[in-house]
């Protein structure tokens, strides 16, 4: 239980710090963390906890501290949170059918499917609940039409890039690093079985 609870703080803080640090538009370790922690824990609650700790907590300091100008009030949840953090949910059980072992196949697969999850879920979101201040009456950014949802989804193309290289690598990353050090765990207790 111990080390579950270490765990899972290591993908919170990666994840924050993912979210915190300059980077391009929507290349972070959240989608990757989902799928990593659908890999190593049973439970469903503690599969989905690193991942919406870690963008929920990102989005607090975001949110209030470096676009708090922009608000009246402390924001808890954003406006189009259940847009976000949906997706990851989906995402995190997801790879609970997809990661049964750890193969560069399944992993790609898996962080390839969260990517276009992610865009899917959340671009129609932007599209459905949308809006912008114009002179202070909030205005759709899209029409509600099948033209409209096509130009959402076309204006979110670069950001699609973006997230698919960015989950691509933090899934490769994160996966890499935890079966790196099971085999050096694996290795060191050899070590002590043998002295």
């Amino acid at each position: 239980m111990k080390k579950n609870i270490i765990l899972i703080i290591a993908l919170v803080a990666i994840g924050i710090i993912g979210r915190l640090i300059p980077h391009p538009p929507n290349f972070t370790p959240i989608i990757a963390i989902a799928l990593l922690a659908s890999h190593l824990f049973k439970n469903k609650w503690i599969i989905i906890l690193p991942s919406l700790m870690a963008m929920w907590i990102s989005d607090l300091i975001i949110n209030n501290y470096l676009y708090g100008g922009y608000h009246d009030s402390l924001v808890i949840f954003s406006p189009s949170f259940l847009w976000v953090y949906g997706p990851i949910i989906c995402i995190a059980l997801l790879g609970t059918v997809l990661i049964k072992k750890v193969k560069i196949s399944n992993i790609a697969l898996s962080s390839i499917s969260g990517s276009l999850i992610f865009f899917l879920v959340s671009n129609f979101g932007v599209w459905i609940s949308g809006t912008i201040s114009i002179d202070g009456v909030l205005t759709p950014m899209f029409s509600k039409s099948l033209s409209g949802l096509i130009t959402c989804y076309t204006v979110a193309l670069p950001y699609f890039g973006n997230q698919l290289v960015g989950d691509l690598l933090y899934s490769a990353t994160l996966f890499s690093s935890y079966s790196f050090a099971l085999s050096k765990k694996a290795m060191l207790k050899k070590v002590n079985n043998f002295i």
